[in-house]
């Protein structure tokens, strides 16, 4: 959007919002997410001001606090969690909670549980844990997080539940298996690898591209063995369903998959990443397929 657009949106969202000193409702509400909608990111940033500023009055902070439930950007999340621990009224704080709980996520729960560790009122206590009981029983990584954990200790429900969660978190969700890439448990650790690749976006890349290095080399030591030659091939399976997915990426990859694949010696897993090297990058000239005749960018002896 031009940047006179923008001007004109965050115009119209300060006119509607001083217009309404006493709460406007469902109106005022539905216009107001039209605006911020349509203004995107900056008109967000514009809303998180008023969340926790004093200018407007508590009535329709009180509304603009529930359209921030409604939206769930993440622009909101910090003026929320300031509302709900500081707020100057019960109301607001109460609905504050219910916003945050309609995010519905890790970071929802963390926000919660931290408020529920500084505030003393019972009501708005009360509230918060009910918030998160509905997180936990309505969230699927939630109720089955504690499966995955399990991991090796329960192999076969461990695989069940790495299947449902590469097939339906969302890109945020997926983030918080970022925290689980060096468990110790070696299950744990490959399936939120796995995880993030599947569902990830471009956020976790910096972490994808970190593990795959560290990982890839640290499996090379057994890769003559049937175990680490499987977990290589689960690697870079892994490592290409994220690359199809962004593609842009694999130009910074492609001396680490190179390396690995020069080391294969024929291996099923070499396969895996010359597979993997075959993606199209957009912008990029035609490769030769590696391993295929001639060589790939960036192998030796390539122009």
């Amino acid at each position: 959007m031009a940047l006179e657009a923008i001007d004109s949106v965050l115009q119209q969202i300060d006119d509607l919002v001083r217009r309404t000193g006493g709460g406007g409702g469902l109106v005022f509400r539905l216009r107001l997410e039209e605006l911020v909608r349509q203004g995107g990111r900056s008109t967000e940033n514009a809303i998180a001001h008023y969340l926790t500023g004093r200018s407007v009055s508590v009535a329709t902070r009180i509304d603009l606090v529930r359209m921030a439930g409604y939206i769930r950007s993440d622009a909101f999340l910090l003026p929320l969690q300031k509302v709900i621990e500081l707020g100057e009224d019960d109301m607001l704080r109460e609905q504050a909670i219910l916003s945050i709980a309609r995010y519905n996520d890790r970071r929802a729960l963390d926000i919660l549980a931290a408020a529920l560790k500084k505030i003393g009122k019972p009501q708005l206590q009360e509230t918060i844990s009910q918030a998160i009981e509905r997180i936990k029983e309505s969230s699927t990584l939630m109720a089955m997080l504690p499966r995955f954990l399990r991991g090796g200790r329960s192999s076969e429900l461990f695989q069940v539940t790495l299947k449902v969660f590469k097939k339906t978190l969302s890109p945020v969700e997926a983030r918080t298996f970022i925290a689980y890439l060096h468990h110790g448990d070696q299950a744990v650790s490959e399936g939120s690898f796995e995880i993030l690749c599947a569902r990830g976006d471009e956020a976790v890349y910096f972490f994808v591209a970190e593990y795959f290095r560290e990982h890839g080399r640290l499996l090379l030591r057994g890769a003559e063995g049937r175990v680490g030659a499987a977990r290589l091939g689960g690697l870079a399976a892994a490592l290409r369903e994220y690359l199809a997915r962004y593609p842009q990426f694999l130009p910074q990859l492609r001396p680490d998959v190179l390396y690995l694949r020069d080391q294969s010696r024929g291996a099923a897993w070499g396969k895996a990443l010359s597979d993997l090297l075959s993606l199209h990058v957009p912008g990029e000239a035609a490769q030769a397929a590696p391993g295929a005749g001639g060589n790939a960018a960036g192998a030796p002896g390539a122009p």
